[in-house]
């Protein structure tokens, strides 16, 4: 994507900068793309990154208030989201915010009504949907080819291990656990097809001595009696999958084809009535469209394609899941 002649390309500030998925996807990302462009950045866990030294402008408040910064990107832990949004907000920033943007839906709820009322654009990062592959899934599925959809199970596990007791993703205070923060993976292409409307939950979790879960598992209904399972985990084996069942056929794939760049990992249509398996290996840097796609937002081009009010319905489902799991 390039950006119009007539339009500047938004200058993005960073604050937690030293954090892993802001150097290894979203400051590539806005460097990548052609209507943004990093201009200011601040760490409070260590040195920013060589890559990005030259934008360190020293502390959390210079970025605020650093003059060409039109939006801020942040990737902090998930009980200092509300903190800086509201901080963002209240110096006239727009806010691209790491998912889960809260660790409730009531925080997500005051967050969003903060920025409404400041008059600035809030978005979770969660990049996803702007992936190729993931968007020709769930057209796929929409379009009919395996049927009437009947039934999704999703997997998203990896393991954090013992060297990482420190890691804020076991801390409650800071809205850890495994449902909150890989869940959005395993419960967005559910929401997406099926919709947030559940009216069955049964779910288990293995908590920690800390009170958060370490692994959850999930079974959901709907009133029209399709079904789906999610299962996601810190400390169990490695795995992400994502199976689409149908009257007529199946959807398969490997999660990971819709978070990576390009790859010859491939989603896997294979209908039941004998026909040739359908691969689909398109793939796209899904944080670079992301990062255009809230830049364009910002400046008018497009309105922002996943509303914040679909954010705090993911989160209101993780609640039920949490809320089932501890029945």
């Amino acid at each position: 994507m390039t950006a119009s002649p007539s339009v500047q390309p938004v200058g993005f500030g960073a604050i937690g900068a030293n954090s892993f998925v802001a150097n290894a996807a979203v400051l590539p990302a806005i460097e990548a793309a052609g209507n943004a462009r990093l201009v200011a950045t601040a760490s409070r866990s260590g040195d920013v990154p060589h890559a990005w030294a030259a934008t360190d402008v020293g502390s959390y408040e210079a970025v605020l208030d650093h003059p060409d910064v039109q939006a801020v990107y942040i990737p902090l832990p998930n009980g200092m989201h509300q903190e800086w949004t509201e901080k963002a907000a209240s110096a006239g920033k727009h806010v691209l915010c790491e998912k889960p943007l809260a660790s409730d839906p009531a925080t997500a709820q005051a967050m969003a009504a903060f920025c409404t009322d400041a008059g600035v654009l809030l978005a979770e990062a969660w990049m996803t949907p702007f992936h190729e592959r993931y968007a020709t899934l769930i057209e796929l599925t929409r379009a009919g080819v395996v049927g009437r959809t009947q039934r999704i199970d999703s997997r998203f596990t990896f393991t954090i291990g013992p060297d990482a007791a420190d890691n804020y993703r076991w801390d409650p205070d800071q809205g850890g656990g495994a449902l909150l923060d890989v869940g959005i993976y395993c419960l967005g292409p559910i929401v997406e097809l099926f919709g947030p409307d559940v009216t069955s939950v049964a779910a288990h979790s293995i908590e920690t001595a800390r009170g958060v879960d370490a692994s959850t598992r999930c079974e959901l209904r709907w009133a029209d009696g399709r079904e789906a399972s999610i299962h996601c985990s810190f400390v169990d084996d490695e795995a992400q999958t994502l199976v689409v069942t149908g009257t007529d056929g199946t959807i398969g794939a490997a999660a990971e084809a819709f978070t990576a760049g390009p790859t010859d990992r491939e989603i896997e249509l294979t209908p039941v009535d004998g026909h040739d398996t359908i691969h689909l290996s398109g793939a796209n840097d899904a944080y670079q469209r992301m990062v255009e796609a809230f830049a364009t937002a910002v400046t008018g081009g497009a309105e922002w394609p996943r509303p914040v009010e679909r954010s705090i319905e993911m989160l209101q489902l993780i609640e039920r899941i949490r809320h089932a799991s501890n029945a």
